[in-house]
């Protein structure tokens, strides 16, 4: 059983228990552990769209996002290619971390159960990030930087393990409209983002030297 599962569970029974139910209120507890490296998996950028992949194997495990639980920052990094493209769907994903091989996007974050709320912030070493138009705002699209929330769930437990459903993600973040995007992530070893170079970028420390 996922650990945050379990302690849901054996919160439950204890507030069950008859001596101490009086007593007892059960605190919000987060959906799952956010800690650490989350590969892009899955995803619908369009309202009605079917979920599904990138369509290609250079792009699969290039998109991905950190969340750095003490600092409450989460980092996004997204593949780069040699013509600047970051699309989930177009990128080439063709040129390495020393050459700007991941575009990075850094944000502080609440979250409350199935709910976060991301608020963007601007390195001074990073270009602005793509701005929704007006027309994007008068159809309901929230600039990041005054804080987007977004819908959690736990994405077909049947079948993945650690796999977690985004509604939708901040505007531009792996081309997200903002409103109506969906994407699937799944939980990987903290190590697998270090390649990005985006934990630096966006002022998460990396592990102690021994």
């Amino acid at each position: 059983m996922h650990k945050t599962a379990l302690i849901r569970a054996l919160v439950a029974t204890t507030c069950a228990l008859p001596v101490l139910a009086a007593g007892c209120k059960e605190e919000p507890i987060p959906l799952f552990d956010e800690q650490g490296t989350w590969v892009l998996s899955l995803f619908a950028l369009e309202d009605g769209d079917v979920i599904g992949d990138f369509g290609s194997g250079l792009r699969q495990e290039k998109y991905m996002i950190f969340y750095d639980k003490d600092a409450k920052i989460v980092a996004t990094a997204a593949c780069n290619d040699s013509m600047g493209d970051q699309g989930v769907k177009s990128s080439q994903c063709d040129i390495g971390k020393e050459q700007g091989g991941y575009y990075c996007r850094c944000f502080n974050y609440e979250y409350d159960e199935t709910l976060m709320t991301w608020t963007e912030f601007v390195p001074k070493s990073q270009p602005a990030p793509p701005e929704p138009s007006e027309e994007d705002i008068a159809a309901g699209v929230v600039p990041p930087k005054n804080g987007v929330r977004i819908e959690l769930e736990e994405y077909s437990p049947d079948t993945y393990n650690d796999t977690y459903r985004y509604r939708p993600l901040p505007f531009g973040v792996f081309d997200s409209n903002g409103l109506t995007s969906q994407y699937v992530f799944q939980g990987r070893s903290e190590a697998f983002f270090d390649v990005t170079g985006c934990r630096e970028v966006c002022g998460i420390a990396g592990e102690p030297e021994m």
